[in-house]
């Protein structure tokens, strides 16, 4: 199921309330590893890349040292898994309103079943992974999407790229002033935010990128495929911007790929 109208059921409503007042609490009381422990794999692994530390640093950075109350919103479901809006902000009445404003921290989490039937939580607007087999290819290139990972409003693919030939291919290098690479979804296709990232292959060589694109975890509309537009096969490559136009002019060929979902 998945509809941001429905609703949590009252049983799993009181348990999942109880168990995010539970980690809030931990979490104010600087038991990190208490609230450490409700954190769910996946998060874990992927948003805090399984380092303790940089789970404690964010906490402490999020609770700064006051105590903290939260409001807690049931937001949406996706396929069992539980997205609640929740709000942190300071316990006025144990810290006083004395040159205060009131300033609130906002994320989605996601209260879910682990595999052992305990309920865990992902924080940070993380929704979660899945690794992924997708590939397209031709005679110059080969292309795989191996993972997606999830936050709240955005998708992240890691994407390997091959270079089969003795050209070096150019994928996205941002000079070209179209959509070199987008994702397919619905009608429409997004172009990555990651505009830093330059994919540019060497004679036989391969490059590992992540690219993300503005997707909401619980909307109905699912991604199709991502489309590399402006693929360029050059025998030569400066990656001057006073070339660009007459490289491209000159090169080998000159393509697009889809890799479907």
């Amino acid at each position: 199921m998945n509809s941001k109208e429905a609703t949590v059921p009252d049983k799993v409503a009181t348990s999942f309330e109880t168990f995010i007042k539970d980690y809030v609490g931990y979490c104010n009381n600087r038991n990190y590893v208490a609230a450490w422990n409700l954190i769910s794999e996946d998060c874990k692994k992927n948003f805090f890349e399984n380092d303790y530390n940089s789970y404690v640093k964010y906490v402490q950075k999020k609770f700064d040292g006051n105590t903290k109350r939260y409001a807690i919103q049931d937001y949406s479901n996706v396929n069992g898994k539980y997205i609640y809006n929740v709000k942190i902000f300071n316990d006025f009445l144990a810290t006083g309103l004395t040159n205060q404003s009131f300033v609130f921290q906002e994320e989605k989490m996601l209260v879910s079943y682990d595999e052992d039937k305990n309920i865990v939580v992902s924080v940070g607007n993380y929704m979660g992974s899945q690794d992924l087999n997708y590939m397209a290819s031709n005679d110059y290139m080969i292309v795989k999407v191996t993972e997606s990972i999830e936050k709240y409003s955005y998708i992240v693919y890691k994407l390997e790229f091959i270079n089969r030939s003795n050209y070096t291919i150019v994928v996205k290098d941002n000079m070209t002033g179209d959509m070199e690479v987008g994702m397919a979804i619905g009608n429409e296709t997004r172009a990555t935010s990651d505009d830093a990232v330059k994919i540019v292959l060497e004679p036989g060589k391969s490059q590992t990128v992540m690219l993300s694109f503005a997707k909401f975890y619980d909307s109905n509309t699912k991604p199709k495929g991502i489309i590399l537009n402006s693929v360029r096969v050059m025998e030569n490559y400066t990656g001057d911007p006073e070339n660009v136009q007459a490289e491209i002019d000159n090169a080998v060929d000159k393509f697009g790929m889809t890799v479907g979902f």
